[in-house]
């Protein structure tokens, strides 16, 4: 009963991140206050939202702990612990739109930009050593 409705709540919260959320890879230990879930992949979207300049391929995430303070729910914090996060990312071709043309060409020009700085600098040091 409570681990359906432990289940019911993080598949609500988790949903969006993980897959393979299932009751049988819940654990509860009412006394202590602790929910483990293990085993679970990540969704390659779910870390979209942090706008990363790379693209999920696949994850994985070892365990999630929640310490819950069933005594005194609202008072003290619940606590989260991540833990065997992997992931298989590459480079995001796309960044907020712009085509990967687009994207190099910003890239060279950037380059382009950083490389007049250091000439430039060079000549001021050259210039203040002959004095």
């Amino acid at each position: 009963m409570l681990e359906d409705q432990v289940a019911s709540l993080l598949q609500r919260l988790l949903g969006n991140y993980v897959r393979g959320f299932n009751k049988e890879a819940l654990k509860i230990s009412v006394w202590q206050g602790d929910v483990e879930l293990t085993n679970m992949q990540l969704k390659p979207e779910a870390l979209n939202a942090l706008k990363l300049p790379v693209k999920v391929k696949a994850g994985f995430l070892g365990s999630v702990k929640l310490k819950v303070p069933w005594s005194r729910l609202g008072q003290d914090p619940v606590l989260v612990c991540l833990d065997r996060i992997f992931l298989l990312a590459e480079p995001a071709t796309q960044v907020d739109g712009l085509t990967k043309d687009v994207v190099q060409e910003a890239k060279k020009t950037r380059v382009r930009e950083m490389e007049m700085k250091l000439l430039e600098r060079a000549q001021q040091l050259g210039s203040e050593m002959v004095w």
